[in-house]
């Protein structure tokens, strides 16, 4: 019997003694268990927060801005001389483009832009560059690289380039540059006050440095604007040289405008100066009437002599900002003895657009 007890005694002694072992054993595995868990779940939610992150976009993120534009400039008219009267159908220098800018991650801005000719007249062909340049700018002002437009024509012709007919300014269209290939421009405001300069390089051997040089300021107020430009370039056995100054000013519907160049072209009898005077009235909300006179003069002989006088009335209709219709009379009256003075009356649409994305 006592035997028995004792057996008994061990046993629950037994029993005891490893449950005493286990018990800690197995808390011990359920607490490494709880932490691996809880370290997973951390893992899990840090690497949900660096996703999250990821997404965000940065404060230096790059962004590019495009648009689509042209302007399309269809004419039909008459010239008429004592001789015969020509019927035909123009174009005003139709085009269509695409700019694009591209913020830079220091703070700079790389753009570009082609512009192209749409021929409407003829065979209504497509393709010759108006423009085509890549450049940078930022806080130091701007570089461009390519076919762009001259300082002589953006500040000089510009305020007095009113009319829709592809040879405007009048006078300025007769010897000065609008665009030109292979040039590097560089341009930079201060306040008020607009600088511009570029230079033409042909790689020609013949020609040392540049084939040309304008520069020139324009002051642009409330209502009105003040320029100067400079343009040297090589010719065959000289240089070509041109001073112009150029004015404007706008009052209520009025604006006049005016702009004067001296061309010395080392003398030889070649000297040329031009005057475009232009102005216009806007009548009323969708009517406007434009007038000019412009001059041309040479040193030349009667009988060779380019001079020409030109006066311009057009009177405008404007069915939305984007579209317009224009009938234009011009008078030209030529210096030369064998040259014929005309008249031009010219109808004709303008519609321009220019998409963003």
């Amino acid at each position: 019997m006592k035997m028995g007890i004792t057996m008994n005694n061990f046993n629950f002694k037994t029993s005891l003694l490893t449950l005493a072992i286990l018990l800690p054993t197995s808390a011990t595995y359920a607490e490494t268990a709880e932490e691996s868990l809880t370290k997973q779940l951390t893992e899990i939610q840090t690497r949900l927060a660096q996703l999250e992150e990821s997404k965000k976009p940065t404060a230096d993120a790059s962004e590019t801005s495009m648009n689509f534009y042209g302007s399309l400039r269809p004419t039909f008219g008459v010239t008429s001389s004592d001789k015969q009267d020509s019927w035909d159908v123009g174009d005003a220098l139709s085009r269509i483009g695409i700019g694009a800018e591209h913020k830079l991650s220091n703070g700079m801005t790389g753009f570009a832009k082609g512009e192209f000719k749409v021929q409407i007249q003829g065979d209504a062909h497509f393709g010759d560059a108006r423009k085509a340049y890549v450049g940078i700018k930022g806080d130091f002002g701007r570089i461009a690289i390519g076919k762009q437009d001259t300082t002589q024509f953006a500040i000089i012709a510009g305020p007095v380039d009113i009319f829709n007919r592809s040879a405007s300014p009048l006078a300025y269209d007769d010897v000065s540059p609008f665009r030109q290939q292979e040039m590097i421009s560089y341009r930079k405001s201060f306040g008020n006050l607009n600088f511009r300069i570029e230079g033409q390089f042909k790689g020609e051997s013949d020609i040392e440095g540049s084939d040309l040089v304008n520069s020139g300021v324009q002051y642009t107020g409330d209502s009105f604007t003040l320029a100067v430009a400079y343009l040297t370039k090589d010719l065959a056995g000289t240089d070509e040289n041109t001073m112009g100054v150029s004015a404007s000013k706008s009052f209520g519907d009025w604006y006049i405008a005016a702009a004067y160049q001296d061309v010395d072209r080392g003398g030889n009898s070649q000297d040329i100066n031009t005057i475009d005077l232009v102005g216009s009235y806007r009548i009323n909300d969708s009517y406007k009437l434009k007038a000019g006179y412009s001059l041309f003069t040479d040193d030349l002989m009667p009988t060779e002599s380019n001079e020409v006088t030109r006066f311009n009335t057009t009177l405008e209709w404007q069915g939305s900002p984007d579209y317009r219709l224009f009938v234009e009379f011009q008078n030209n009256n030529f210096e030369a003895n064998n040259a014929e003075d005309n008249n031009q009356l010219i109808v004709g649409m303008r519609y321009n657009f220019d998409y963003s994305f």
